[in-house]
């Protein structure tokens, strides 16, 4: 009988830890974009030479807190321009998450509920709300720190959209969350999938901290997102019935009239 008490409560308490973790992830920060490649994985390939090195400052505001999901919204300002850019959509225990194939493709993986227990999945969507890629893992709690690590395909990053040498990436996403904010890491390996041929191109390591910041102005951020929440938290709904709906989602890079992340800003403008 005792035993059966102090199951459910350490569940419990670790329920809370995890949530505690992901919630620290919202606030103000000043965040740094830093990707280099490391090594190659074929004769004809040379790595490049110099890294991607950004910095820039980002609200994380979160927008939706039911229990067992969570969903973080970051707000990028880089320079004057103020730019809706990545979400977080966490789930507890999830059983049905997204994978991306390539070619602008996402199927749904379902998992049976004894192989989630216990974990969080992670849904990163892109700055208009698309799929971009979902893992999922348990998290871990250390005396000072916790982490959760995940594996994941994705798209190609913008940074590297006009390349053509590759498809995917093939990414370990690590958080860690620390009293100075909280830090992503990614262990990437540049995939080429096409034409029947599937192989590594290139290992690249990128890491972003997200340093905890008291004295920056984020009144542009904080206006643009009280004028906008309303019909992003619309695009999110549609987003979420369109995947319930069909199972699966292809991107289109393009609509009529333009690219679709362009005409989801353009009705922005109108709200």
């Amino acid at each position: 009988m005792l035993l059966a008490l102090v199951l459910p409560a350490a569940a419990d308490e670790k329920f809370d830890q995890d949530r505690k973790a992901i919630l620290a992830m919202a606030g103000e920060f000043k965040v740094g974009f830093y990707f280099r490649e490391t090594f190659s994985l074929r004769d004809d390939y040379k790595p490049v030479e110099k890294p991607y090195e950004e910095e820039a400052f980002e609200t994380v505001k979160v927008v939706e807190d039911s229990g067992k999901r969570i969903i973080l919204q970051h707000i990028l300002l880089a320079g004057p321009a103020v730019v809706k850019h990545w979400a977080q959509i966490w789930t507890y225990e999830d059983t049905e998450i997204l994978e991306f194939q390539g070619n602008r493709v996402w199927t749904t993986k379902k998992i049976e509920p004894a192989e989630v227990k216990g974990k969080w999945s992670q849904r990163v969507t892109q700055v208009d709300d698309s799929p971009r890629y979902e893992g999922i893992a348990a998290w871990e709690h250390h005396e000072q720190a916790s982490e959760w690590t995940a594996q994941a395909n994705r798209p190609k990053p913008r940074r590297e959209e006009k390349r053509e040498d590759y498809d995917l990436l093939v990414v370990t996403n690590r958080h860690t969350i620390t009293s100075e904010g909280w830090f992503h890491e990614q262990d990437n390996t540049k995939w080429v999938k096409r034409e029947g041929k599937e192989y590594p191109l290139v290992r690249e390591i990128g890491f972003n901290p997200y340093t905890k910041v008291k004295d920056h102005d984020f009144a542009k951020a904080n206006a643009y997102w009280d004028k906008t929440s309303a019909f992003w938290k619309d695009v999110r709904q549609v987003w979420e019935e369109f995947y319930a709906a069909q199972g699966s989602v292809k991107v289109q890079t393009k609509a009529d009239p333009g690219l679709l992340m362009d005409v989801v800003a353009d009705l922005v403008e109108e709200t």
